[in-house]
């Protein structure tokens, strides 16, 4: 449940805010995330917090509460060193989110605020995605 901003006596919970996004005509994009490794890529991001739910042929479902995040896609000739993919992901503490993963060996990038109005870090996994996480630091 979350509370409106301006009117925080009414909760909503996340199917009713999906609905709205969809009433609205609002965009849902979930971008797919290229990896050499399926076992190990469940593995990783499963340690880093996320639901993941795979299915034959190489495909996974990212999740965090209940919220699909991303996807995986099975591409064993990707080059880790040369892998420009990625995706940001927005989230409301960047600095609990980089303590929480680098607690758990995960390999994050120092957190900082950007020139572009953002307070972010990035966590790479082992296929070479990169993950940025943050909010607007204003």
């Amino acid at each position: 449940m979350a509370s409106l901003r301006r009117h925080e006596d009414i909760q909503v919970c996340r199917d009713c805010i999906d609905c709205l996004r969809r009433r609205a005509g609002l965009l849902d994009v979930t971008p797919t995330l290229p990896v050499r490794d399926m076992a190990e890529a469940i593995a990783f991001y499963e340690s880093a917090g996320f639901d993941v739910r795979a299915y034959d042929g190489g495909f996974a479902f990212v999740q965090y509460a209940g919220a699909s995040v991303f996807d995986l896609d099975l591409h064993q000739q990707i080059d880790p060193a040369r892998n420009g993919a990625g995706c940001y992901i927005i989230v409301a503490d960047p600095d609990r989110w980089s303590d929480a993963l680098s607690a758990s060996g995960l390999p994050v990038s120092a957190v900082e605020d950007k020139p572009w109005g953002m307070r972010e870090f990035t966590l790479t996994d082992p296929s070479g995605n990169s993950l940025r996480i943050g909010r607007s630091s204003g």
